[in-house]
């Protein structure tokens, strides 16, 4: 009954009907609950004020973009980060299929963001670059290392992350982020590839948030 389902969504959700039935129940029927081996639970929806977050000393606005075009979305994450505190308020989202680079610049800009700082997809460079060049300055690739993902993932296991209602996309990610399995239905150190665009997108943003040479997104 989600009319922003288009037949891509709908294909998953009907597969997850049938080989994933108590996943459905959560991410299909929004029933409440988490998907079993999901890789955060440590967060909650809520409500908040963001002009009085910001004014917290030491807050950080954050922004990490996963790019996609036909079958995947365009993933922008936004949030505020309290390091010292140790929580992570996401606050807004972009979740758009279709959007060209000239119309991803436009929708940044739209949402008051054509001057901040983001860190996108690496592998995407290309996309980068234009993305520069239709205003977008403050963009720059993130590094990818070595277990980079699995280090991102435990640096955020170890915030409180509050998410604001309106991140619906965000909130159904990561719902259902969950651990892969092997051949036997073993849980294995590795996520699905699916529901991961926002969750990737977050790990870009959070770079910098560590400090190191060997840790990077």
């Amino acid at each position: 009954m989600n009319e922003f389902l288009d037949e891509a969504d709908i294909r998953l959700f009907e597969d997850m009907k049938i080989r994933n039935p108590a996943r459905y129940k959560v991410a299909g029927l929004g029933n409440r609950g988490i998907s079993e081996g999901v890789v955060y639970e440590n967060w909650e929806e809520k409500d908040f004020d963001l002009s009085d977050i910001i004014k917290t000393k030491g807050a950080a606005v954050v922004f990490g973009l996963d790019f996609g075009y036909t079958n995947d979305p365009t993933a922008l994450f936004c949030e505020v980060l309290l390091k010292k505190e140790k929580i992570i308020y996401v606050f807004d989202e972009l979740y758009e299929r279709g959007l060209t680079n000239f119309k991803l610049a436009a929708r940044i800009k739209e949402m008051g963001y054509g001057k901040e700082k983001i860190r996108a997809d690496a592998a995407e460079s290309k996309s980068i670059e234009e993305l520069r060049q239709l205003g977008i300055k403050g963009i720059r690739a993130a590094r990818k290392g070595k277990d980079s993902i699995n280090n991102g993932i435990q640096f955020i296991q170890g915030f409180r992350l509050i998410i604001h209602r309106r991140c619906c996309n965000f909130l159904t990610e990561i719902s259902n982020y969950c651990w892969d399995s092997d051949r036997e239905g073993r849980k294995i150190n590795k996520p699905k590839d699916e529901f991961n665009h926002l969750m990737d997108a977050m790990r870009y943003g959070l770079e910098e948030a560590i400090t190191g040479e060997r840790i990077s997104f």
